[in-house]
């Protein structure tokens, strides 16, 4: 029994803090302690949540029918495959709803046993369903922000790109360095600008770095996941998913201690729209999952976008943004996401 408590817990940490984020007998009163500290959004909310399978298919079942995936309300769904919006907020600032630092959907695809994790540009110029056309990261905001403003960009995603996300997961800002400095920092190959730049902005007491690999804590790896003075946001993307892939590696070799210490220190830190049933099925396969073989995707991805100019709202400067051609990236998500198991669709 002690063995196996400690290897669901272990399952249940590897889960919440690499996808953002159980126990048996009496490990069941700890493991809803800490998932009491979670905040919860009504199960169900986000737009598009309803339409499939409440629950996620279990690996250990017989390979499930075809049939189950196609379209549901116009958008592309499987019942294999469990879409969750995972949302990097910053609203760090007192009285500021702020925007959606990241957003990354993670898809569970048990179907293809594969883990597949899609960045959708902060810059894309979208229309935003009951407010308006603007860059998709201010969903978050004109939806309210927390939980409001995470369905908000929950459906501006199914309204633009046609696929059915299912659970939403937001991260405070001030959770992100918290979480890796209790695995002891991540490792990064930085280039000499990046080391600068962490040098001279970020809140660690450490400005030692050059070029080359070294493990940075919390705050090195927050300010170099924001960097946007070097490059491009497709860059800023790629920061982050190497920072996602670096902290799942830290995960897998982590000790009992640093676990319940960053769950303990984290969770209330953490909403969502899933409930506790679905946190803990995923828990007790996340193992399995995050040994599947990782496939990155990018929206807009190459050759899908072009670069403009607009006035947006009743600015009096028009903003940079990415005008996307929404046929060629819903054509592309949807074959990375669903691959051979979706039925013909004209787009437009």
């Amino acid at each position: 029994m002690k063995n196996r408590k400690l290897i669901l817990l272990r399952n249940l940490a590897i889960l919440i803090v690499s996808l953002l984020f159980l126990t048996a007998g009496a490990g069941c009163i700890y493991a809803d302690q800490l998932l009491n500290k979670i905040n919860y959004a009504q199960p169900g909310s986000a737009a598009g949540a309803d339409s499939g399978s409440a629950g996620i298919y279990d690996p250990g079942d017989t390979e499930p029918d075809s049939t189950a995936a196609g379209l549901v309300g116009g958008l592309y769904h499987d019942d294999a495959i469990k879409n969750i919006l995972l949302l990097g907020s910053d609203d760090y600032q007192k009285n500021d709803t702020g925007r959606s630092d990241s957003m990354m959907l993670v898809s569970i695809d048990t179907r293809h046993k594969k883990l597949k994790v899609t960045s959708f540009m902060r810059d894309m110029y979208v229309a935003i369903p009951g407010i308006g056309s603007d860059k998709l990261n201010a969903a978050y905001s004109r939806g309210g922000g927390r939980a409001k403003g995470a369905q908000k960009v929950v459906s501006t995603i199914e309204a633009n790109f046609g696929i059915d996300i299912d659970r939403f997961v937001i991260v405070d800002f001030s959770a992100f360095p918290k979480i890796i400095n209790r695995l002891g920092g991540v490792t990064i190959t930085l280039t000499s600008g990046e080391a600068k730049l962490i040098n001279r902005y970020s809140e660690s007491k450490k400005k030692n770095l050059t070029a080359g690999t070294f493990t940075l804590d919390g705050y090195q790896a927050r300010y170099y996941s924001r960097i946007r003075a070097i490059g491009d946001d497709f860059e800023r993307t790629q920061r982050q998913r190497k920072v996602f892939s670096s902290l799942v590696d830290k995960l897998k070799s982590s000790s009992l201690f640093q676990i319940n210490s960053i769950l303990s220190d984290t969770l209330n830190l953490v909403t969502t729209n899933m409930t506790k049933n679905e946190i803990v099925s995923l828990a007790s396969h996340s193992l399995t999952y995050l040994n599947y073989p990782v496939s990155q995707h990018r929206v807009p991805a190459d050759g899908e976008y072009k670069t403009g100019n607009v006035y947006i709202g009743k600015s009096t400067r028009p903003s940079d943004v990415l005008i996307v051609n929404l046929d060629k990236c819903k054509e592309s998500l949807t074959k990375f996401l669903y691959e051979n198991n979706i039925p013909e669709k004209t787009y437009g």
